[in-house]
């Protein structure tokens, strides 16, 4: 038999993790690079995700992003050459998709 409790406890629901994403473009001089990228949670510092962004067009995507408080998501584009210093963006937001 089951109690109240552990339907309570068995009916909670997740975060949805199927509807936030962060999408941007890489460049170098002005022209589209590949570059890894790279997404942490300004609160805790730990490592969202990770991607590669297009050799040809720089772009970048990251779906299926947990829901993040407004402004706490920190975007680092990392030049694995070594002529460049990483591109950082701050207080960034993920984008609800559906």
């Amino acid at each position: 038999m089951i109690s109240l409790m552990e339907i309570i406890v068995l009916g909670t629901a997740k975060p949805r993790t199927d509807r936030h994403k962060l999408a941007g473009t890489v460049t170098v001089d002005g022209l589209p690079a590949k570059r890894h990228v790279v997404v942490f949670d300004r609160l805790t510092y730990s490592v969202v995700a990770t991607t590669i962004s297009d050799q040809v067009s720089g772009e970048w995507e990251i779906n299926g992003l947990p829901e993040y408080p407004e402004r706490t998501l920190l975007v680092v584009a990392l030049d694995d050459t070594g002529n460049y210093n990483a591109e950082v963006a701050d207080y960034v937001s993920q984008v609800a998709t559906a």
